[in-house]
């Protein structure tokens, strides 16, 4: 196998090339139901009602709460893996307050987690 490192470790990007690729696939602002899912996002977090740190704060509970076990076990580990990405879109939100390139990409990651799991298991989430 090449060591692609040392074959282009001395390479020279061309302006114009380097300042494509600095700029974001999209600069299209959130659609309207990523905006308003951000802003209920983040009054829950603000409110307290919804923890990072703690995954049980994102169950609607009388959903959740008639799910099989198997599914609840399902629900759970996507959970963990929504509240990650909601780490990183508070972390993000109290550093810039702005809808960046960054938080468009990660409110359309918890969008996409979020309504492809309740496609399959009900409303179990409060986002």
């Amino acid at each position: 196998m090449r060591n692609y490192y040392k074959m282009f470790k001395d390479a020279v990007l061309k302006p114009e090339i380097q300042k494509k690729l600095n700029q974001p696939l999209s600069a299209e602002a959130l659609a309207k139901e990523h905006e308003e899912f951000l802003e209920t996002l983040i009054a829950k977090l603000e409110k307290k009602e919804l923890d990072p740190l703690n995954s049980q704060t994102l169950y609607n509970r009388p959903v959740y709460d008639k799910l099989s076990e198997s599914e609840q076990e399902k629900t759970d580990l996507t959970a963990i893996n929504l509240m990650g990405v909601i780490r990183q879109i508070e972390q993000l939100w109290k550093l810039e307050h702005t809808k960046s390139f960054q938080i468009q990409n990660l409110v359309e990651t918890v969008w996409q987690m979020k309504s492809k799991f309740e496609e399959l298991h009900g409303d179990v989430y409060i986002i």
